[in-house]
Order: C-alpha cells, then sequence, then structure tokens
C-alpha cells in the first residue's frame, strides 16, 4: 500500500469518526432531555415552521412508520407539543409546540450549542481530515 492509499484510508476513517463526534452531541441531549434525533428535529421544524399537519411534518422529517405513533406521543407526554384534530377534518393531525417549554427550549439550544463549542477543534479537525479527499 502506498503512502497516498494509506492517507486516504485514514482520511476516509475521520468520517467514521466524525459520525462519532455529531452522535455524541445527539447522545448529550437524548440524556438531558430525553429526545431522539428525530424528535429534536421535529421540535426544530417546528420552532423555525410553527404548527403543521403530521403529513406536512412527514416532508421535513423522515421517520419510520412503526416508530412515528410513539415519536409524536413521547413528545406530547413530555409536554414539548400538542397534537389535535380538527373539527371539521377529523383524518388531520395539527401539531404544536407548547409555548410553555420556551424555557426549556433555550436550555436545550443553548446546550447544543456549548457542545459544539467544545468539541469544535475536534470537529473542524475531522472535517478538515476529510475535506483531503476532494484535493
Amino acid at each position: 500500500m502506498t503512502d497516498s492509499t494509506a492517507d486516504q484510508l485514514n482520511d476516509i476513517k475521520g468520517l467514521y469518526a466524525l459520525q462519532e463526534d455529531i452522535e455524541y452531541i445527539f447522545d448529550a441531549v437524548s440524556k438531558k432531555f430525553e429526545l431522539s434525533k428525530e424528535e429534536l428535529l421535529i421540535l426544530l421544524t417546528l420552532w423555525e415552521k410553527g404548527a403543521m399537519t403530521l403529513k406536512k411534518m412527514d416532508e421535513y422529517v423522515k421517520i419510520k412508520s412503526y416508530k412515528r405513533s410513539r415519536t409524536y406521543n413521547h413528545l406530547v407526554n413530555k409536554q414539548w407539543i400538542y397534537k389535535e384534530r380538527p373539527v371539521d377534518d377529523e383524518r388531520t393531525v395539527m401539531i404544536s409546540y407548547n409555548q410553555n417549554m420556551t424555557e426549556v427550549q433555550r436550555e436545550l439550544v443553548a446546550m447544543i450549542a456549548s457542545e459544539i463549542k467544545v468539541q469544535q477543534a475536534k470537529l473542524n479537525q475531522r472535517f478538515a481530515q476529510i475535506m483531503n479527499l476532494c484535493k
């Protein structure tokens, strides 16, 4: 194996390491706030886009069908969101963010930002490593 091939293999392993570093951040969120990645993405989407139907949310966050109900029900049980059916259309389910969770939302966002700052040097190094493959 040539030196350049060995370097490329190392750079490719850096991609895996970067993913592990990112997963570490999501794991920290999961431990502190009991939120999966999908649940966090649902909340981020609601904060950005506002209330919407479950069908519309499916366009933004992909959740396997067998996990869908459990995911949304967990967010309802943790009081992050409300699920409602309009009186005029029982087939539609609307979801909206619970405004009473604003302080916890700030805490969550601050925690993620803090974790990224702590990991920043390592994340930058890993990203630079995999970008070597593009040269």
